[in-house]
């Protein structure tokens, strides 16, 4: 199964679906050793409380030009959250399971560029 397969299929937690995978997030670390660039590792998902497609980037800490298509795409993403990959029961058919108490995480990744934290930001609770 490819990660791409993932993408819209309902997500539950004990039995209940609480919305849809959105988004699939790696981490890249600097290095690995005999390579430019680290191997890259899926970090979480992002759940949706609907079926809205791609954040097309306005997930970013800072991002609010065009402020039209900004406040939209705010409107859009509301109410989603991010959950760890280690937070993950079951994915695949016919949709991903989550954890019971998995941990909700802010989906907000911050501004890119040299120097800008990577972590995620607690949004204060649990999944239901």
């Amino acid at each position: 199964m490819f990660l791409g397969d993932l993408l819209g299929r309902p997500v539950l937690q004990s039995g209940r679906q609480v919305g849809y995978l959105a988004d699939v997030r790696l981490h890249v670390p600097d290095r690995s050793p005999g390579q430019r660039l680290g191997d890259p590792r899926v970090y979480g998902v992002v759940v949706c409380p609907r079926r809205t497609g791609s954040f097309d980037g306005y997930e970013r800490r800072g991002l609010d030009a065009p402020a039209l298509l900004a406040r939209y795409f705010r409107w859009r993403a509301r109410g989603s959250f991010l959950v760890l990959w280690e937070d993950l029961a079951h994915w695949g058919e016919p949709a991903v399971e989550l954890r019971p108490g998995a941990s909700r995480w802010s989906p907000e990744l911050p501004p890119s560029g040299p120097g800008r934290g990577r972590s995620p930001q607690p949004d204060g609770g649990s999944v239901d």
